[in-house]
């Protein structure tokens, strides 16, 4: 490969992606999947193809359902119903806003307490299981979304070169 600046555009693009995983605010899964699309768009597909594009296209839709379902997922394991649900995801976005990771995880944990205790009337134990179990999905899916971001970006490498 004589032309490195497609791919050195293309690899910052990823790794902040990457970085956005860790740190909310940034992009995501999107930016490694645009990376990868900036490469191709860029180099004619010299080294990929539209099959691979699309390929890193589902990998990223399905690396962004695991926020939302590692909340989910995680809330209901600690016994919420829908409304506790509802309130870890209401919790997270709210909590993007106020403190990055942290925001996230505080809010998810304080939006499933609220509204089991609010709407769905439990105690403050059922509802603070809830808000762990909510927790707990969230980390969850966070690890998985950012080993699938590593992995993405590895098999761009390993295409690429």
């Amino acid at each position: 490969m004589t032309d490195l600046a497609p791919f050195i555009v293309a690899l910052i693009v990823m790794l902040v992606g990457l970085a956005g995983i860790l740190v909310p605010g940034l992009p995501d899964l999107i930016f490694v999947f645009l990376g990868a699309l900036i490469y191709s768009i860029w180099t004619g597909f010299e080294k990929t193809n539209l099959i691979f594009i699309i390929i890193f296209l589902a990998l990223t839709l399905f690396g962004l359902l695991f926020d939302w379902l590692g909340a989910i997922l995680g809330a209901k394991s600690g016994k919420a119903d829908f409304m506790g649900i509802l309130g870890a995801i209401v919790g997270a976005i709210v909590g993007i806003f106020i403190g990055g990771l942290v925001g996230i995880i505080g809010g998810a944990f304080i939006g499933t307490i609220l509204f089991e205790m609010i709407f769905s009337h439990k105690k403050i134990e059922g509802a603070v299981k809830a808000g762990v179990g909510a927790i707990f999905g969230i980390i969850f899916g966070s690890i998985l979304k950012f080993a699938l971001a590593a992995i993405m970006i590895g098999w761009f490498v390993s295409k690429v070169f």
